[in-house]
């Protein structure tokens, strides 16, 4: 099966099938093609250009190009994580927390996850 390589702005170059990624081309001959997959780390939605070589390329690599007429309604943003907001407090006690220069920052932190969880 074909690999295809591409880089998430988090998670830097990750590994690919055919099927993980969406190619839209542009055939009134603009340059608003692109190419996007979901990333398998942090399962971000990554989007990028795709000008001639990049279509030709991921075509021959087993890629479908769809047209751009075509295109789905935009992706709805989904947050990556479901628990509740970090606020600007809990910033500063992790900072608290990861200033002490005993290493028991990190039961610490345990603890108050399982106390979240608990709750």
């Amino acid at each position: 099966m074909t690999t295809i390589k591409a880089t998430c702005q988090t998670c830097g170059e990750v590994s690919l099938t055919p099927a993980d990624v969406e190619l839209r081309v542009d055939r009134s001959g603009g340059s608003d093609s692109y190419y996007a997959f979901s990333c398998p780390g942090c399962e971000t939605v990554v989007r990028k250009p795709a000008d001639d070589r990049v279509v030709r390329l991921l075509v021959s690599g087993g890629v479908p190009a769809l047209d751009l007429e075509h295109e789905p309604a935009p992706l709805v943003d989904v947050p990556r994580f479901f628990g509740p907001v970090i606020s600007h407090d809990d910033l500063l006690d992790f900072h608290t927390l990861l200033s002490d220069p005993s290493d028991a920052w990190f039961s610490e932190l345990r603890a108050m996850v399982r106390s979240e969880n608990a709750a």
